[in-house]
């Protein structure tokens, strides 16, 4: 049954002098990844599977990027930019 979802989380703490990211998880779609990722410490289990997982990520391993939103007017230029790329690859144009 692992935790309830009301009861999972995962946290990140990072320590500047370190360069490290501390990272704690209880949600088992982020400990799947996490384990593609770094050595994990597991905490808790049950059923022989991970509920409960402690690591640590370097700093390069960890992003906080905005997520660039495009209306359907940008997406569309966008699209016709790269149109045009494609069509002067093709024919050779610079």
């Amino acid at each position: 049954m692992g935790y309830s979802r009301e009861e999972q989380e995962t946290t990140l703490v990072f320590d500047n002098i370190t360069g490290q990211w501390m990272v704690y998880s209880t949600v088992p779609k982020h400990i799947r990844k996490l384990a593609k990722l770094c050595e994990l410490s597991i905490i808790e289990t049950e059923d022989d599977r991970p509920i409960a997982v402690k690591g640590v990520l370097s700093e390069k391993q960890v992003s906080m990027k905005k997520e660039r939103v495009m209306t359907d007017e940008q997406r569309a230029k966008a699209a016709e930019r790269l149109s045009k790329l494609r069509n002067s690859i093709k024919t050779g144009e610079n």
